[in-house]
């Protein structure tokens, strides 16, 4: 069974906080998002400060303040090319945002699209890429396990399929595929004119070119994999 570590480098939230977390980690990765997405199990184990996680975990990282400008929280590659998870917690906290949403927002990204290089095509031939909880990123689409907010995201009806049936998100807050709600997002690769990036609850109709902070998710999908740069993920350790 794939293995996460949680560990909290942060000095803005205490280990009790972050542990009490893990339930609803498991609960939404091993049922929700598996009903769904298929992602297999997962175990979540909290990972003391000063221990090394398991060989071949994959990571979920408390930080202070962020390392890219904008950004909340992201998931990326360790320079070991494992996927890892950042939350950064004061960035959160400035923004009046939840926590367990931003980092479960994460979590249920890196499940779906773990190398960060995954895009589904439309019937347009527009390339979507696979980010399942931008469209509906914001706290208020959110719902509780075990009295723990977490994120919505979106099924694989969302991308349009063919014959795609059911709900286009957990919550059923989008009405329709390729829906981005207000306050969230979604890129899109168009042969013609590159990666854009798609805003609120009208995009569909009103799509708009927007640049993303460089070093961010965002940046880094539309640049060449070649000039990526792996995460740092010392830590301490």
């Amino acid at each position: 069974m794939l293995q996460i570590a949680v560990i909290n480098e942060s000095t803005a939230v205490a280990d009790g906080p972050v542990e009490q977390m893990l339930p609803a980690f498991s609960t939404q990765w091993n049922q929700d998002l598996n009903a769904v997405w298929g992602v297999g199990a997962a175990q979540f184990v909290f990972t003391p400060k000063g221990t090394t996680p398991a060989a071949g975990a994959w990571w979920v990282v408390f930080l202070d303040n962020s390392d890219q400008a904008n950004a909340l929280a992201y998931h990326d590659l360790t320079n070991a090319g494992l996927p890892i998870s950042k939350i950064f917690v004061k960035t959160i906290q400035a923004d009046n945002a939840s926590l367990s949403v931003g980092a479960t927002h994460e979590i249920c990204e890196m499940a779906v699209d773990p190398w960060l290089n995954s895009a589904y095509q439309d019937s347009q031939g527009i390339f979507w890429a696979g980010e399942v909880c931008d469209p509906v990123e914001d706290d208020q689409y959110g719902y509780t396990i075990g009295g723990t907010l977490v994120t919505d995201f979106v099924t694989p009806s969302w991308f349009g399929h063919k014959d795609a049936q059911g709900p286009v998100d957990r919550q059923g807050r989008a009405q329709s595929a390729f829906q981005v709600l207000t306050g969230g997002y979604a890129q899109k690769w168009d042969p013609q004119q590159g990666w854009q990036q798609v805003t609120g609850a009208l995009a569909m109709r009103f799509p708009r070119l927007a640049n993303a902070a460089k070093g961010s998710r965002r940046e880094r999908r539309a640049r060449q994999w070649k000039h990526w740069r792996r995460s740092e993920h010392r830590f301490g350790r």
